[in-house]
This record gives C-alpha cells, sequence and structure tokens, in this order.
C-alpha cells in the first residue's frame, strides 16, 4: 500500500499550525510521510508565481491595506485590480467580488456621466441564485433607489447570452461576445443622484447561494448542496481545484461522511440544524491546500490520501475497526501520555461569519472548561481559531467544544506493525489493546510502509466524549457585540422636521419655513427650494443657509423642501412639504342662528381654514378661530337673515396650505 497522506484539518488559523505541523501532514505522522508529501507536492502544484500588487478602487470606504484574500475581509467589497484570482461560493453568504467593467454614459435628463455602469463577479463557477443585492448596506429594492438603480444577475450558467442593455448602452464596449460563460455576476447600472448616493458609488455585494453542480452519490442528482463533504468531493474534482476524476474518491466513504454532515443536532433554542455546513467564499488565490483545510475544518474532519484515492471524512465518533495489540508488533511501541505544556489550552476563541451581522467575522462566545483549568493549576490557556465557512453560532460552539475536547485526549502511541496492519485505514478508529497499558479507543493519525516492509502507525486517543454535545448545557448565549460607530464625512442626515408659518390672512406676500437643525459636525448648511401652487417645477431659493429659517416671498400656497450639506459636499436627502389639495364640492346652506358648510375634506389636510365676510369679496374676509377637522363645518352665533360669504383653504399636519376654495354664500335662519 503507498503512503497514506492525511490532511488533518480539524481548524484553521492556530490550530493548523500546532495539529497540523509541517503543512499538508499532522506532525504526528513522520518524517518519512512528510518527505512523500514533499514529493507529490512537486508534482501537483507548480512554482508559486509572483502575485501583482494589489489596487483596491474605493467603493465607500478606505483603499489602504486591503487584502482580498484574508480570512472574511474581502468577502463582502467589490475592489479593482489588474490582476485577480476568480472565487468559489460554497453554500450560502453574501459575497462580492472583483470589478471587470466600468462605464459611464448621459442619463435619460442630459447630464454627462449621469449613468454609472459596473459589472462585478461573483463566483467562477454557476450559482443556484443570486438573491438579495446590496448597495452599500441597504438593500437594492429600497425605495429610496426607486428609479436609480438597475442590477440585471447572471448565475454563471455556460450558455448563458450577453447583457442586452450593456450591448446597446455602452457604445460597443460590452459586446455579444462578453457572455461571462461558467462565471456568475452581476450587471449594475445607477443614476448617480448626490442625495442617494451621498458616498460616490456604492460597493456591490449579493446573497448568493452557491456552486449548484455538486453531485450527490447517495441519490444521484447534480444541484446545489451546503454539505461540506459533498462540497469537497466537488472541489476535488472541479478544474480549478485538484482535478480528480470520480474514480479518485473512495464513494463509501464520502457517503458516510456527507450522512455525518446531515444528521440533526439539537440547538439551545429548542431547534435542531445539520451536524455541519458550509457557508463562505474562498479565493482561488489561496491554494488547493488552503482551500482544502477551510472545507476539512468545517465539518471536523478530514481528508486522506492513501493508495492513490481520497477519503473524506467528517468528523463523528468513531467505530473501533479492531484491536491493535502485541500481535500485531513487529518491533517496539512508543507511548506519550502528555503534551508538551506549550501545545495545551483549556480554553477556545473563535471567529465566524454571522449574517444576522452583515456577514461580518463575528467573535463566537469564548468556551473556558474549568475542570482542564484545575488541571493546569488554574491558568486558563486560550487557543483561537477561524472558521470562516461556517455561519451558525451553535455549530461554531460545537466545533470549538471539539477541539479542546480533541487537544485534552493526550495519550500517543507509537508503533512499529508488522503486516497485519493493512487491515486498517487511516484515520480509522481502533482500540489500543497493549500490554501494561490500560486499553483506549484511538485514531489513527499516522500510517507509512517502512523499508524493512513493515508499517509505523501512530495511534491518538479519542473516544466518544469528544463529540458529545448537550445544547442545554454546552451551548452559550452569543449576545451583542459592541459596535464601534466610525464618523462619515461623507454622508449627512436630513433635516427632521419642516415647519410652515401660515399667515392669518386671506391674502400674504411671504411665507415663513423653519426646520429642525442636523447634528452633524461636518455640517455645512443648507439648500432650499420652493413650488409654488401654479408652478410644475422647484426653485432654488438658497444655498448654505447656516440659519434653520428663512422667509420666502411668495403670493400662493408653495411646496417647499430642505436638505443638509456637508463640508466634503455630501448631501442629504430632501425633506419635503408639499402643498395640500384644496376643500372640493363647496355648499352653504342657512341653518337656526347659522350657516353650515358642506363639502369634501382632503384626505391629505389636516385640519381647515375659514374665511368670512360680509360681501362677495375675499380681500374683506377675516380668519374664523375655528379650525374644522371635518365638514360639514356649523358657522353658529348668526342672527337670523344675516347673509354671509366663505372660503375655505386646507392646512397640512406641517403648516402648509393649498389654494382656497370657494366663496360660497347663504342667510341664517
Amino acid at each position: 500500500m503507498p503512503v497514506a497522506i492525511p490532511f488533518i484539518a480539524a481548524a484553521a488559523g492556530a490550530v493548523a499550525s500546532g495539529a497540523i505541523g509541517g503543512g499538508v501532514v499532522g506532525a504526528i505522522v513522520g518524517a518519512g510521510v512528510s518527505l512523500g508529501v514533499s514529493y507529490i507536492g512537486r508534482q501537483i502544484f507548480p512554482a508559486s508565481r509572483p502575485r501583482p500588487p494589489e489596487t483596491r478602487v474605493a467603493q465607500n470606504g478606505p483603499s489602504a491595506a486591503f487584502d482580498a484574500n484574508s480570512p472574511g475581509a474581502g468577502r463582502t467589497q467589490s475592489f479593482r485590480q489588474p490582476i485577480t484570482e476568480h472565487q468559489i461560493v460554497l453554500g450560502r453568504a453574501k459575497v462580492s467580488g472583483p470589478i471587470i467593467f466600468i462605464h459611464s454614459a448621459t442619463d435619460d435628463e442630459g447630464r454627462a456621466d449621469g449613468y454609472f455602469y459596473m459589472v462585478v463577479v461573483l463566483a467562477a463557477h454557476q450559482c443556484r441564485t443570486i438573491g438579495d443585492v446590496f448597495l452599500g448596506d441597504t438593500i437594492s429594492t429600497d425605495a429610496k433607489f426607486s428609479g436609480l438603480v438597475r442590477i440585471e444577475n447572471y448565475r454563471g450558467t455556460p450558455d448563458q447570452p450577453a447583457n442586452g442593455n450593456l450591448i446597446a448602452e455602452t457604445g460597443g464596449k460590452w459586446t455579444a461576445e462578453h457572455r461571462g460563460s461558467g462565471r456568475a455576476y452581476s450587471a449594475l447600472r445607477i443614476k448617480l443622484r448626490p442625495e442617494v448616493f451621498t458616498s460616490g458609488v456604492p460597493n456591490l455585494a449579493a446573497i448568493v447561494e452557491g456552486a449548484d453542480t455538486i453531485w450527490d452519490p447517495r441519490t444521484g442528482i447534480t444541484g446545489w448542496s451546503d454539505n461540506p463533504a459533498l462540497c469537497l468531493a466537488w472541489y476535488l474534482t472541479a478544474p480549478f481545484g485538484w482535478r480528480a476524476t470520480w474514480d479518485d474518491i473512495d464513494l463509501p466513504c464520502l457517503m458516510a461522511a456527507a450522512n455525518v454532515c446531515d444528521q440533526l443536532v439539537g440547538r439551545r433554542n429548542g431547534t435542531a440544524e445539520k451536524r455541519y455546513t458550509v457557508n463562505g467564499r474562498l479565493s482561488l488565490g489561496e491554494g488547493k491546500i488552503a482551500i482544502t483545510r477551510k472545507i476539512v475544518s468545517a465539518m471536523a474532519g478530514t481528508l486522506v490520501v492513501s493508495g492513490g484515492r481520497f477519503f473524506i471524512q467528517a468528523g463523528a465518533p468513531a467505530i473501533a475497526a479492531g484491536t491493535i495489540g502485541a500481535a500485531d508488533l513487529r518491533g517496539e511501541i512508543s507511548v506519550s501520555g502528555s503534551r508538551p505544556r506549550r501545545d495545551l489550552f483549556n480554553g477556545a476563541r473563535a471567529v465566524y461569519v454571522d449574517p444576522s451581522k452583515n456577514w461580518q467575522p463575528t467573535d463566537a462566545p469564548p468556551l473556558l472548561a474549568a475542570n482542564y483549568v484545575a488541571e493546569d493549576n488554574g491558568e486558563a490557556i486560550y487557543r483561537d481559531f477561524e472558521f470562516p465557512l461556517t455561519t451558525s453560532p451553535s455549530t461554531v460552539q460545537r466545533l470549538m467544544k471539539i477541539e479542546l475536547e480533541k487537544n485534552r485526549r493526550q495519550r500517543e502511541v507509537g508503533c512499529q506493525a508488522n503486516l497485519s496492519a493493512l487491515r486498517f485505514r487511516p484515520w480509522e478508529g481502533v482500540m489500543v489493546g497493549f500490554d501494561r497499558l490500560t486499553p483506549f479507543p484511538a485514531r489513527i493519525s499516522g500510517w507509512r510502509f517502512t523499508a524493512d516492509g513493515g508499517i509505523d502507525l501512530t495511534l491518538s486517543e479519542e473516544d466518544d466524549a469528544v463529540w458529545a454535545w448537550n445544547p442545554a448545557i454546552d451551548e452559550r448565549a452569543t449576545g451583542d457585540s459592541p459596535s464601534v460607530v466610525l464618523p462619515n464625512p461623507g454622508v449627512i442626515a436630513i433635516p427632521a422636521t419642516i415647519a410652515i408659518d401660515t399667515p392669518q390672512a386671506a391674502a400674504f406676500a411671504a411665507l415663513s419655513v423653519s426646520w429642525a437643525a442636523v447634528a452633524s459636525a461636518y455640517l455645512a448648511g443648507y439648500e432650499i427650494e420652493f413650488r409654488p401652487i401654479s408652478s410644475a417645477s422647484w426653485q432654488g431659493f438658497a444655498g448654505g443657509l447656516g440659519a434653520t429659517a428663512v422667509t420666502i416671498p411668495t403670493a400662493e400656497p408653495t411646496a417647499f423642501r430642505v436638505r443638509a450639506q456637508a463640508r466634503s459636499g455630501a448631501v442629504s436627502g430632501w425633506r419635503e412639504s408639499l402643498v395640500p389639495a384644496a376643500p372640493s364640492g363647496l355648499a352653504a346652506t342657512g341653518i337656526a342662528g347659522g350657516i353650515r358648510i358642506s363639502g369634501t375634506f382632503p384626505g391629505a389636510a389636516s385640519k381647515l381654514q375659514v374665511f368670512e365676510a360680509s360681501s362677495n369679496s375675499l380681500a374683506a374676509a377675516a380668519k374664523l378661530g375655528a379650525e374644522p377637522t371635518a365638514l360639514p363645518y356649523d358657522r353658529t352665533g348668526l342672527g337670523a337673515g344675516a347673509t354671509r360669504w366663505y372660503w375655505l383653504r386646507s392646512v397640512a399636519a406641517d403648516g402648509n396650505v393649498s389654494s382656497f376654495a370657494g366663496p360660497v354664500t347663504a342667510t341664517s335662519l
């Protein structure tokens, strides 16, 4: 049997350096296998090429120190650089990607460069769906983007056509040959408005359900899956992965691992979830080994290469395949009863990706085992982990506990076995039953042929308690992480309210308008515009106002709007006070001691103003003190035979008034 090569990827980050040792092979496997891996590595992987310097185009944030391959950092940010690697998306995740096309054009209002076009590649393969798209942190279907945003998504199918709108609107820059075959992407066109896109062109990110060409040998169906074992097999056979064939993968082992991942595990809230899932993005620039480690870490398992075949294992209690005893020996055994102090830990801290926190890397609740702290003389020793493909807080806590429990199983046996050990495979569970040793369960974590025709084994202690999980006891509440809010000079708030000082007269020469101050250190002033009822267009009145009130000359009801302006030039949205509709269908009839005015009360009005005169002259009319909130309205207190003329106008909640309706006249009874 050829050399067996385990990819022992219990977790990424610091644990990898401790448990994996020399890179691909665990330190516990031995130097002989390490040499074999070095040889195989040279055959599979070409020499690393120098990577070009990365340059990010600012898309709503600083441009320095951006690394698209760092854990979590680049998953939701679009970026530009001269040469970049594509990414793969597994399960469901919020991702962005490289910007491959930018263009601007005159918009439908004749503004030069009013339209901005951008194409962002989200995955280097066919995806199941591209769901909600976010511009900055706001979903693209938000009402403020109405009429300003057009987004067209392509799943990356082999036969997808080129985007017709880009062909028609980019003057030959995007052609029918730009199909993006096998590339999932979003094509964005925005109409630039400073009050909506206050910081310029926004970052684009989308909720993507990733690769949907994943084959499940249990059902024979090809489609989408978040099962880590199936996703790893997909990556092993992918043209951008290991390029293995399905004959290179042990299918019974794969199906068993997939079943383990799909097992339901209880959660603290009484629901259940799959034991392991994989959800996230991976840059192809990370390299095959790093990508493989990350996928394997999501299922607390391993990938073993043995006999030229891949054996995929998911973390779960092992059923002992047999007992290794004295009859299997050809030489000596060595026993290690404990790990070096530097390799021990009794607490775990981890980072995972939390969908409820905008899909950003988030700290999991730390785990500290009091019993192990006591064993370590009261010293709390934490080990840090990263689980970039895990999005469930309960799953990440199970992974943390598994790593801690594995670390505390410290017994390890190295034995020189004879060929009877051929009945065992790497990573199988066995019972260690040598003389003078209390029998204990273990994993075969090292397996290799030797020059003298024997097999050297490394047996690492592992029992079922490593995988035990009681959500009522073991799962901890996540809580809310404190948020740090930094100032953004490119964003300014909208004035909260606007009020109109309506003159108490039938006619007026000016209206006073005031608005709530915007509390911002970056405030430069305000812009105000008005629109008389006789006009269909807004008219600029003033900009850069330092005060929060102004009087505008106008002899008719007028709508107003005001917005804040930052020192950076960014502006807020408009706060408007619109002209309400006038009352309609007015009629007046005499009643005993007064006159009844009836008609239709406008829906947008909060009250009415009533003006009364003894003759048909609005100029001579006086406003009554009563302000009815419904019609009909009874004007009382008149003597019999009194004739009066009336004009009414609506008043909106913000104080703006309508045009006058009337006159209507009647005589009291």
